[in-house]
C-alpha cells in the first residue's frame, strides 16, 4: 500500500518550480483520483466530479497557479476543487450533498495510523467491496485502487467509459451509504 505525505508534496512543489512539466505530471498522477473521490462527495456524480477536477488541473497548469502556492500544498488543492465544485453546483442550481445530508465534507487529513490500523481498515474495505456487484468491484479496483485512467480501465474491463463511471459512482454511493469508507481511499 502506498503512503504519501508532506515529503511527497514538497517534492511535487520542488519539481513544479524546477521542471514544471514533470512536476505537473506527478501532481496529476498522485492527486487526480483523490480529488475526484473528494469532489464526488459534494456532487454525488463521478462524471461531474471528474469534469470539475479536470478543469481545475487545466487552469492550474495554464495559469501557472503553482508558482503562487506558499502555504499548505495539499490544503490548496482540496480547497480549490471544493470551491470549484460549489461554484459549478450553484451555476447548475444543484444542492451540494453536504447540505442534503447534513454531514460536512471535510478535507482528508494525512492519516497518522499504526500499520495494524491501516491493515484493519484495508481488510474492512475489501469485505465491503466483496458485497458489491462484480462490475462495481472491478471499477473501484481499476480506477481507485490501481489508479488507472477511466479510458484505460474501461478498455480493460470491456465496457464504455460512461458505463465504467456509472459503476464507479454507484459503488462509491453504496460505500458512503453503508459505511463512511471514503477516507480509506486516501490511504492507497
Amino acid at each position: 500500500m502506498k503512503r504519501y505525505g508532506a515529503d511527497r508534496d514538497k517534492e511535487i512543489q520542488r519539481l513544479l518550480q524546477e521542471m514544471p512539466e514533470e512536476g505537473f505530471r506527478l501532481l496529476f498522477d498522485v492527486y487526480h483520483m483523490q480529488l475526484c473521490v473528494y469532489v464526488v462527495q459534494l456532487t454525488d456524480s463521478f462524471q461531474l466530479a471528474e469534469d470539475i477536477v479536470q478543469d481545475f488541473f487545466v487552469a492550474f497548469w495554464e495559469r501557472k497557479y503553482y508558482r503562487a502556492i506558499t502555504g499548505n500544498f495539499r490544503s490548496y488543492l482540496y480547497t480549490s476543487v471544493h470551491n470549484a465544485a460549489l461554484a459549478v453546483l450553484k451555476k447548475k442550481k444543484l444542492v451540494p450533498m453536504e447540505l442534503l445530508t447534513g454531514v460536512p465534507v471535510e478535507i482528508p487529513q494525512e492519516a497518522v495510523l499504526e500499520r495494524e490500523e491501516l491493515e484493519r481498515q484495508e481488510k474492512e474495505l475489501m469485505l465491503k467491496l466483496e458485497k458489491l456487484p462484480k462490475q462495481e468491484i472491478a471499477a473501484i479496483k481499476a480506477v481507485i485502487l490501481e489508479n488507472k485512467k477511466c479510458v484505460e480501465a474501461a478498455l480493460e474491463l470491456g465496457m464504455s467509459v460512461n458505463t465504467l463511471k456509472t459503476h464507479l459512482a454507484r459503488a462509491l454511493k453504496k460505500l458512503r451509504k453503508d459505511y463512511h469508507l471514503s477516507f480509506l481511499f486516501y490511504s492507497f
